[in-house]
């Protein structure tokens, strides 16, 4: 049996359940180290604005550099992670705690798109990995950990936070290690087979913006990249802000964690079972289906009248599932090769821009208008969004794992 899928998972498994780890309860340790709430939206928000220009950037800078490179980017993250959460565990004062902890954040926005560019890259070039079963081992990963971190919290303080972010910084390391290893193995046992070509020489400088030239060549796409900006606008409306809608609604924490909870379980079979299904539809189609699914979940929400049925409407997240693999294979298979690393940075920057966009547009709505306004307007982001998608998304050929 190959190891390439297996190795792919530990990648994703250990990067999301960091994440889990981490950014989940990144609100509990800076409230530690004396922040304010207002202080942390505004930290938190500058560094998800940090990623969308480096998304952009390093996509740009490793499209140009090659396999090699983007190898070396991951190696380098996950070192980074790795050092940042022994430094935190050891303990040090807070005003170098806070910069390291918001590093830690950067980079854990960072990672998707490149560990989805290892992907697409190896697709692309006949390497079986199957996206799907690793980006749910990702789902799985982050929703063990939540749990897991959540209870350890409350016995150990902040410190357990970074003791598991550490063990899974080295776990991320070895996958690196691991998934690269396995398909350079492939690569060798089949005679002739191509390796990526390298970038021309003389091609236009790396800068830190946007590419025009790959917007201008990739003109259709540029116009879903819009489309998947409305879309996690306002389907992170809900995700961002279920507390207080779970609150409107009648429930409390606990009724919070349920639904976070269904709603996590709802994602992981879609993503695990989604190689065996890639080929009965188009990769598009996968994409339209999958807005129409989350487009309904916001709109159910709007108009649940209890807390049952909030709850009952976080089992279409697996239109959220759905988005994502189907997002990603679509882009490997209308992109070509040699930009294949920028397509996935911009894809992962598109969706971090919607985060960001929710962030900032979302405690406004409820401090102004109150849930029902979010709901109602998150619901008009998506539909507009699927509206552009429709028309933007192109017939790919069906695909398999």
């Amino acid at each position: 049996m190959s190891t390439i899928t297996p190795s792919y998972s530990l990648m994703q498994g250990a990067e999301w359940a960091i994440d889990g780890c981490l950014y989940c309860y990144s609100s509990v340790f800076l409230l530690s180290c004396g922040l304010n709430n207002t202080l942390i939206g505004v930290l938190l928000g500058i560094a998800a604005g940090l990623s969308f220009w480096g998304q952009i950037f390093f996509g740009e800078l490793l499209n140009r550099r090659g396999r090699r490179a983007l190898r070396g980017f991951l190696l380098l993250g996950a070192g980074v992670l790795l050092a940042d959460n022994l430094i935190l565990l050891a303990g040090i004062p807070r005003g170098g705690a806070v910069p390291l902890f918001l590093i830690n954040c950067l980079l854990l926005q960072l990672f998707p798109a490149f560990l989805n560019s290892a992907a697409m890259c190896e697709i692309q070039f006949g390497v079986p990995v199957n996206f799907g079963v690793g980006r749910g081992t990702g789902s799985l990963g982050f929703a063990l950990c939540s749990v897991i971190v959540g209870r350890l919290l409350l016995r150990f303080g902040t410190s357990a936070m970074f003791c598991v972010g550490a063990a899974l910084s080295a776990a991320l390391l070895v996958g690196i290690l691991w998934f690269f290893a396995s398909a350079d193995a492939y690569r060798a046992q089949r005679p002739g087979f191509l390796p990526p070509p390298l970038p021309p020489e003389g091609k236009t400088p790396v800068r830190l913006g946007f590419d025009v030239s790959f917007l201008r060549t990739y003109r259709r796409y540029t116009l879903l990249l819009g489309g998947c900006v409305l879309l996690m606008m306002g389907h992170t409306y809900m995700s961002n802000f279920i507390y207080q809608i779970v609150a409107f609604k009648g429930g409390n924490e606990e009724a919070t964690g349920v639904a976070s909870a269904i709603a996590a379980c709802a994602e992981v079979p879609v993503l695990f079972l989604f190689g065996r299904v890639i080929g009965k539809l188009r990769c598009d189609q996968w994409l339209k289906l999958s807005c129409v699914l989350l487009t309904a979940k916001m709109l159910l929400a709007y108009f649940s009248g209890n807390l049952f049925l909030l709850q009952s409407t976080e089992l279409l997240q697996l239109g959220y599932a759905l988005f994502v693999v189907s997002s990603v294979y679509y882009t490997g298979a209308v992109i070509p090769h040699r930009d294949a690393i920028s397509g996935q940075a911009y894809l992962n920057a598109a969706s971090t821009l919607g985060v960001l966009l929710s962030l900032l547009t979302g405690g406004i709505l409820l401090d102004c208008f109150g849930v029902p306004a979010l709901l109602l307007t998150g619901a008009g982001a998506l539909a507009a969004g699927t509206v552009i998608l429709f028309c933007s998304a192109e017939p790919a050929p069906p695909q398999t794992c």
